[in-house]
Parts: structure tokens; sequence; C-alpha cells
């Protein structure tokens, strides 16, 4: 497994996975497919202060794993939030944890300040590795979205730098 800042080349496989989680799972709460143009215009969004870090094997992106500014006002520039999928075949194999501790000593070489983590209740596996790795659970939100006709719940969780 190779860990590497994301290229422009990594979006056809960054769009893959995501549109695996939109269509398959609630750790995102899209509902509609992006198209590699979309991606593109996300990928372009993340510049250097918040970058994209993909896992690669034989050169194809098995996961990624991105930081963006929390809310958009400049007092919270160095407040960002995480997010982290993985191809389907390459899940439970410690992918998601590796990307998450380059991301969080890369957010700290940035001078960012903490990093926040929205999951959707009942993701426990997220938990867990959120929680092994210094995350503090912040906050619960209850009902805020539906997706698959059910309404979740989101939970926040807090690393601070």
């Amino acid at each position: 497994m190779e860990l590497t800042f994301a290229a422009k080349e990594d979006v056809k496989d960054i769009v893959t996975i995501y549109n695996d989680a939109i269509m398959n799972t609630t750790a995102t709460f899209d509902t509609k497919i992006k198209t590699e143009e979309e991606m593109l215009i996300w990928f372009h969004n993340h510049p250097e202060l918040y970058p994209v870090i993909v896992s690669k094997e034989n050169g194809i992106v098995t996961g990624y794993c991105s930081i963006t500014q929390f809310k958009e006002k400049d007092a919270y520039k160095h407040t960002v939030e995480l997010s982290v999928y993985i191809h389907p075949d390459h899940r439970r194999k410690g992918l998601a944890k590796a990307l998450m501790v380059e991301m969080i000593e890369t957010a700290k070489k940035l001078g960012h300040y903490t990093i926040i983590s929205c999951i959707t209740s009942g993701n426990e596996v997220s938990e867990r590795l959120h929680e092994k790795l210094g995350y503090q659970k912040v906050g619960h939100f209850y009902k805020v979205g539906q997706k698959f006709n059910q309404w979740l719940d989101i939970v926040y969780y807090q690393l601070m730098l």
C-alpha cells in the first residue's frame, strides 16, 4: 500500500469509491451519484491547506481521506472536517486507519488546530476507529437526514491537535 497526496488523475478512481458510498451506504448523506466533472471541481476545491490523501495498490486508488474547512467563515480556517472512504473490495484491511493517521500528521504540519468528523450514528466501526485514534464524541444530532427511507442520526467526533 502506498499513501500519497491525490493528483487529478486519481479523481476517476475517487468518484467510483464515492459513488459506491452514495448508492450503498449511509456514510454520506449525498443521494445522487457524482460525475467525474463534479468530482474534479471538488478536487480543485482542495488547496494545499486542505489536501486529499489516497491509498493505492498497483497504481489504483483503494481509498481516500480529505479535509475541508469546517465552516466557511474565516475564523474556522484551522478547524477542519475529515472524510474517509474506502473501496468496498478493500475495506477492513486497515486502510481507513492508515489514511487517517497520515491525515492527522499532515493537518498538524499544516497548522490546523482541531479535526471534526461527522459520522452516521450506528456506524460502530467508524466510531471505534475514531476513538482508537484519540477522538472524543462531542455531539449527537437526532434524525437530521433521510436516506434509504429511514431517518438517520449523526454524531460528531473531535480530535484536538
